[in-house]
């Protein structure tokens, strides 16, 4: 059954945990909506600059002049890292993979500067003149394959001449052996280029070529970044490319011309986000919490009371068995005594007296086991009513030794009373008190061997009045001092059934001192006898 309501209660709690886990990560998404949708109209006209720009960008590239005119001015203005230009026709005219006019000067030149001394007065003139020959891109009308060549060579013999333009020619060059045949449409790349990305301007006549990142770079200037709220970015994305942060709010299409490309909204500091989304969530966490809570403690007071059920059941199933078995040993000895007179046909007056002290001593113990019983039911049950009143110690003593009969006179036994002198009173229930003070010294008759020597003390102390009674019987284990006051428990089961008893004495004497307000301690060893102690509050000064 408690095995039941564990697994009841883990899955109910488990139920509770997957709920707010749920609702935390649906107040985070609703979050993340309502600000998609605030920043949404930044985002679109964020786009709408980017387009424009993107636009206008691709018209400049329409320039007027002869090819490689139009090349240079395309590359040094930053149109585009390179460009292809086309006749009427649609064909590439500069640059082009092969054909185009060759400057047989420039040829002549070069082979002329490799034939002479790199020492000669004029080799650094000649240098000069043949590299303003190249990078003349106005009047030069020679061909693009022709011209790559000579800066190469030139850069050989003159380590440290730069071209501006060669670049620029050389992705041109691969991005023409790459595509031998162009049609016209959006941007887009090619496969052997993936790093390239190729788009042609408003009329055709010019295609444009940007790597990746100087593409990026060329749209991110177009973003009104500073018209943005404070704290949020735009960023551009090229196709298949993830959110750039995990802050990032709201994204869109750049447009049609531009597939794939897209721009992000992305919150700067994430905690902007996190604010509104922890502050929702910390509300749906604080009733999983609590409702928790109160299922747990529901359940602990259910596991309690349960528990206590079980307790009790057990105690009434122990209390019936040894009820049954305690009250059975005095009684089979008292039919055995009475059916032995009665078969007698000659009564001798010395056995019947003989017999009829024994029948008195069963009955006391019958007596006295039966007074525990019911003493231990009105304890358990809080029935016991004690009346409280000004006790002599002295009394208490007289009582429970006279009440022990005749087993403290009895051959090998001595009961030795020592109680000092003009004691305080106490305020307690004298019956009660005698009975615990009696259930100590029926312990040490019980539990000692022969000879027994049982002393009863009685003396003040510290605010009170400690009853002590001293035996040299068995003793007890640290252990066993530990649990001797429990209910039905025996240290040794074998003696108890010897002498009888039922293990509630003891609990008895503590229940007894306790409603009185005061301590019952034992100070044992095994085989060096115990003293156990009641110590009772005197009365203090103006109490009735």
């Amino acid at each position: 059954m408690l095995a039941l309501l564990v697994i009841v209660v883990a899955v109910a709690i488990g139920c509770v945990l997957w709920f707010m886990r749920e609702a935390m990560q649906n107040e985070r998404m609703a979050v993340r909506e309502k600000l998609a949708e605030a920043y949404r109209g930044q985002l679109t006209f964020a786009r709408a600059r980017v387009v424009a720009h993107w636009n206008d960008r691709l018209a400049q590239l329409d320039l007027t002049g002869p090819p490689p005119a139009r090349f240079v001015r395309c590359v040094l203005d930053g149109l585009a890292d390179s460009v292809i230009c086309f006749d009427e026709q649609g064909r590439a005219v500069y640059p082009t993979v092969v054909g185009g006019n060759r400057d047989t000067a420039a040829n002549a030149e070069l082979l002329a500067l490799e034939s002479e001394s790199q020492e000669a007065a004029h080799y650094r003139d000649a240098i000069i003149r043949l590299g303003a020959r190249v990078n003349d891109y106005g009047t030069n009308s020679m061909s693009s394959t022709q011209r790559r060549f000579l800066m190469h060579e030139l850069g050989r013999l003159q380590p440290g001449m730069t071209w501006p333009t060669l670049p620029a020619e050389e992705l041109a060059g691969r991005f023409l052996d790459a595509n031998p045949r162009l049609e016209r449409g959006p941007l887009w790349h090619v496969g052997e280029l993936p790093d390239v990305w190729a788009v042609f301007s408003p009329s055709g006549r010019v295609l444009g070529l940007f790597r990746q990142r100087s593409l990026v770079l060329k749209l991110m200037e177009a973003l009104p970044q500073r018209e943005l709220p404070p704290g949020v970015s735009v960023f551009v994305t090229v196709p298949g490319e993830e959110s750039p942060r995990d802050t990032a709010v709201v994204s869109v299409n750049l447009s049609p011309e531009l597939p794939g490309w897209g721009l992000w909204l992305v919150l700067d500091d994430r905690k902007l986000f996190d604010t509104e989304a922890e502050r929702r969530a910390a509300h749906y966490f604080a009733i999983g919490s609590i409702v928790s809570a109160a299922m747990l403690v529901l359940a602990f007071f259910m596991a309690r009371g349960f528990g206590r059920q079980v307790k009790l059941a057990r105690l009434k199933n122990d209390l019936v068995a040894t009820v049954s078995h305690e009250l059975k040993t005095p009684l089979t000895a008292m039919r055995a005594l009475v059916d032995t007179l009665l078969d007698s046909e000659r009564l001798d007056e010395k056995t019947t007296r003989e017999y009829l002290n024994l029948l008195a001593t069963e009955n006391a113990r019958l007596s006295r086991l039966i007074e525990n019983f019911l003493t231990f039911s009105r304890l358990e049950r809080n029935k016991f009513k004690f009346v409280f009143a000004r006790v002599r110690p002295e009394e208490i003593v007289e009582g429970a030794v006279a009440a022990m009969g005749e087993r403290a006179h009895a051959p090998g036994c001595t009961v030795e009373q020592r109680v000092a002198a003009e004691l305080p009173e106490i305020t307690g229930d004298a019956d009660a008190l005698v009975t615990a003070l009696l259930n100590l010294l029926d312990n040490a008759w019980k539990y000692s061997g022969d000879p027994k020597h049982i002393l009863v003390c009685a003396e003040a102390r510290d605010g009170y009045v400690d009853f002590a009674v001293e035996d040299n019987g068995i003793g007890l284990s640290a252990g066993e001092q530990r649990r001797v006051f429990d209910r039905f428990y025996q240290a040794d089961q074998r003696l108890a059934r010897t002498v009888g008893g039922c293990g509630l004495g003891l609990s008895i004497v503590q229940a007894i001192v306790e409603a009185h307000h005061g301590r019952v301690r034992v100070d044992s060893a095994p085989g060096r006898g115990s003293t156990f102690t009641i110590e009772i509050p005197v009365v203090t000064e103006g109490a009735s």
